[in-house]
């Protein structure tokens, strides 16, 4: 049993099941719809696509079977009968914004997270550079702070 969080925060509870089920359930909602799998070399497991052959084309992605359906690289979910609602709410005149090319809306996607990322590296490059100009590497003991404070009074600074 599977547990999983929709967009709207209900959690579900699905029950896994064997790939042939499932193929058998999405050629009822398109006879076009193909279930293909594939080792995700990030998480080292099996990753579910959904995909769709258009004649004599090569198969079109629509999704990958993941937690979050937008990250393609969050954590791959098992084989479980919500897959099948997915494909249902991917159909054609479903409420759910439909993408036209998925591949070019996911390299849209990754150039987004490059740039949120090397945003970051270049903020954190920032605050490195900052503090080692302003900051000591050393420990400054309290003996030491009053020896300067000292000789300064004295002028010998």
């Amino acid at each position: 049993m599977e547990v999983r969080e929709t967009r709207s925060g209900l959690l579900l509870a699905e029950e896994t099941a064997a790939p042939r089920q499932i193929r058998d359930a999405l050629k009822k909602i398109d006879p076009d719809l193909i279930l293909g799998q594939e080792v995700d070399s990030a998480w080292s497991c099996t990753i579910w696509k959904l995909l769709l052959r258009r004649g004599d084309q090569p198969a079109v992605w629509l999704t990958d079977w993941r937690e979050d359906l937008t990250d393609p690289r969050s954590r791959p979910r098992p084989l479980s009968f919500g897959i099948v609602e997915e494909a249902w709410a991917l159909r054609k005149g479903s409420r759910r914004p439909h993408v036209e090319d998925p591949t070019r809306a996911n390299e849209e996607m990754v150039a987004r997270q490059d740039e949120k990322d090397e945003e970051e590296t270049i903020a954190l490059s920032r605050e490195t550079t900052r503090r080692a100009q302003t900051l000591s590497p050393i420990h400054r003991s309290r003996a030491l702070y009053l020896s300067r404070a000292k000789a300064r009074r004295e002028g010998r600074v």
